[in-house]
């Protein structure tokens, strides 16, 4: 299936070396919008978790910001990429989907064990599925699917 949005709900486990899976549905998504096997990684600016992007979409955010602020290279300019690129990182992905994590995405992130992976239309987010769990105000159906991705996993 061709896809240019990410959707559906993933947990992977990440392993001793910070290897992760990204799962296939959401690397068919990045390989279309792309024609890559990257991703880009970063802070989310509401949320204990990472965006994820493919690398056209990273580019517009690039546009949009160079649009933002047309040629002004002042300190509101600064500061605005500082945020967006400074705590992002393309990652390659081999034959097999895996990446490797950076510890300071596994810090930002607050990733250890699991990961879980939550299409967002344009963008994908990576939490912990417990601080994903742990999170008040999010929908109850959510929260069941996310316990049913932990439990075939093994986890409680």
């Amino acid at each position: 299936m061709i896809r240019g949005y990410f959707s559906g709900a993933y947990v992977n486990g990440i392993d001793a070396k910070h290897r992760l899976s990204v799962p296939a549905p959401l690397r068919e998504t990045v390989e279309t919008r792309s024609a890559t096997k990257a991703i880009v990684l970063a802070a989310a600016e509401h949320a204990p978790c990472l965006m994820g992007f493919d690398v056209t979409h990273f580019e517009r955010i690039q546009a949009d910001l160079s649009a933002r602020f047309a040629g002004d290279f002042g300190p509101g300019r600064s500061m605005a990429a500082r945020d967006l690129f400074g705590m992002a990182d393309t990652l390659k992905y081999d034959d097999s989907g895996r990446i490797i994590l950076t510890p300071i995405l596994l810090e930002l992130g607050e990733l250890k064990g699991d990961a879980l992976f939550l299409g967002a239309g344009d963008y994908f987010e990576l939490w912990s599925p417990a601080a994903m769990l742990a999170r008040e105000g999010q929908d109850p159906r959510l929260l069941k699917v996310v316990r049913a991705l932990v439990a075939q996993r093994g986890g409680a």
